[in-house]
């Protein structure tokens, strides 16, 4: 049955000890109310969702303020070790428009195979053997709007025996192209689009073929939205895909994060699963969850290895790939066609079939015996950073990555030892608390951001901070998003009276906003 997600108030929650189900909801009615749902986060997690209607529709501060409320009330009841409302934030976005507009190549489009010819794909093909080539025997997990069956994608690249849709908790994860008018910013083909990047079935000269056209994608729908979106149904999209057998996760979105994502993560790649996720457009930070340490997070470049402008960047990222001025499988109202495009979606979908070429290249099953089920993405990344592997053009940005990838490089570079994978550092090892957050999505020093914290909350003794941010954690990484002034005074150096921001509060509960009223 359909879920009016538009509609709809989400708190996750951690008991301090193992509790049912029934006895969360004695404390949750208890608490807030009757008229909540409890159910586990996903299958085997310690963690539960707890969900009520909510009068207010997804996107407005109303919504998030009493998201927040709900969330904030939990906590003060001394039974959970951490507690989260799960709210799709209203991005505050400023598009830096560059010398070509946003849309660079608009007058002077690229061939349609430019990023083939880029990327070294004609000849990273030759270089696998015919069992292999173009990814044969690897699925990637792809969250997102769902598939359609575009001419330029077809059924050929999908597999949907195993897709989801964890928004209507059903197994098809069909797009029906028609845009939720209740929910802030659809993007109805989104998941047709990125799909069509990695497993595309067009023609050379007049469609769409995919970098890893003999893979699998598993459409999973997780979102009507991908610049807002529930982080829940992310996390339980990425369980399903484990759950499912994938090897790879692509996911073209972001959003603010929220207790469990990280984790759903983390239980992927120890599965041996290599996850990642678009950097974001136009917000100038890291989104989650490609600020995770455990994910691999990419930024967008254009024709001739220029950065896209308006990619997300900073030091969480990771690697680019081409991302602005790509030709994707799109629609015209619900008229399929070949379109021009940019964003960190179709960036971090190359990179989804670029991993598949190098697992089907090398064989899953011999890096596991070789590395280990849990070091494949640590093995990945190694890869990634060895020499000649991603192309680095003259004044290239650090906050773009390690570079840009070429495929025939990646392909024929020399497998790491296992000791060298230690270089890459733990995934999953850094604190997933709201301070450590938010300086990965901001690429600012923690100890910064922790101090710029005590100065804005007006807080008195280290105790009065981590109890105020552990209460507020939530809060705080939605207000990243959602108002820059704040995202900025974390940055800054010297005191908060030096930088005085006006901060929009209306998202957050009346406690936190007191505190940060200036």
């Amino acid at each position: 049955m359909a879920v009016d997600s538009a509609h709809q108030i989400r708190v996750v929650v951690l008991p301090k000890s193992a509790q049912r189900n029934a006895e969360i909801s004695r404390i949750i009615q208890n608490r807030l109310g009757t008229g909540w749902r409890v159910q586990r986060l996903t299958r085997g997690s310690r963690l539960f969702l707890l969900t009520t209607r909510s009068e207010h529709p997804v996107g407005t501060p109303e919504h998030a303020r009493r998201s927040h409320e709900a969330a904030l009330t939990l906590y003060r009841s001394d039974q959970f070790q951490r507690v989260e409302a799960d709210v799709p934030v209203p991005v505050d976005t400023d598009p830096v428009i560059g010398a070509f507009g946003d849309n660079p190549c608009a007058n002077n489009p690229p061939p349609l195979d430019w990023v083939h010819t880029l990327l070294r794909w004609p000849e990273a093909m030759a270089q696998m053997s015919s069992a292999t080539r173009g990814g044969v025997g690897i699925s990637v997990g792809q969250p997102d709007s769902g598939y359609t069956l575009h001419p330029n994608l077809g059924a050929t690249g999908l597999d949907l025996n195993r897709d989801r849709d964890v928004i209507d908790g059903d197994d098809d994860a069909i797009d029906d192209l028609i845009p939720n008018p209740a929910w802030p910013l659809p993007n109805p083909g989104h998941g047709t689009k990125t799909a069509s990047v990695i497993v595309g079935q067009g023609t050379p000269t007049e469609g769409i073929v995919g970098l890893a056209g003999r893979a699998l994608v598993v459409p999973i729908r997780a979102t009507e939205s991908v610049v807002q979106v529930f982080d829940s149904d992310v996390a339980k999209a990425v369980a399903h895909a484990r759950q499912v057998g994938c090897q790879v996760v692509s996911m073209s979105l972001g959003g603010k994060g929220f207790v469990g994502l990280k984790g759903e993560i983390q239980r992927a790649v120890d599965a041996g699963m290599i996850v990642m996720a678009a950097a974001g457009n136009y917000v100038q930070i890291v989104t989650a969850p490609a600020s995770y340490d455990n994910c691999l997070a990419v930024a967008a470049t254009g024709p001739g290895d220029t950065g896209w402008v308006d990619s997300s960047r900073g030091s969480a990222v990771d690697v680019s790939m081409p991302g602005s001025c790509v030709f994707v499988a799109g629609y015209n109202d619900k008229t399929p066609i070949v379109q021009m495009t940019n964003g960190t979606s179709y960036a971090v979908a190359y990179l989804a079939a670029a991993a598949a070429l190098w697992l089907a290249h090398h064989g899953r099953q011999s890096l596991i015996n070789k590395y280990g089920t849990r070091r494949i993405q640590a093995a990945f990344l190694t890869t990634l950073r060895w020499p000649g592997v991603c192309v680095v053009p003259a004044g290239w940005d650090p906050d773009y990555g390690v570079g840009r990838v070429d495929l025939l490089a990646l392909l024929q570079a020399p497998l790491p030892e296992p000791q060298d994978l230690d270089a890459v550092g733990a995934f999953g090892a850094s604190n997933d608390d709201a301070v450590t957050r938010i300086a990965a999505m901001i690429s600012a020093d923690p100890v910064r951001v922790r101090t710029r914290l005590a100065e804005l909350l007006q807080v008195s003794t280290p105790e009065e901070l981590n109890r105020t941010i552990a209460e507020h954690e939530g809060e705080l990484v939605y207000l990243v998003l959602a108002d820059r002034t704040f995202a900025e005074s974390l940055s800054q150096p010297g005191a908060v009276g030096a930088f005085p921001p006006t901060i929009n509060v209306a998202g957050v509960t009346g406690d936190l906003g007191a505190r940060l009223a200036v």
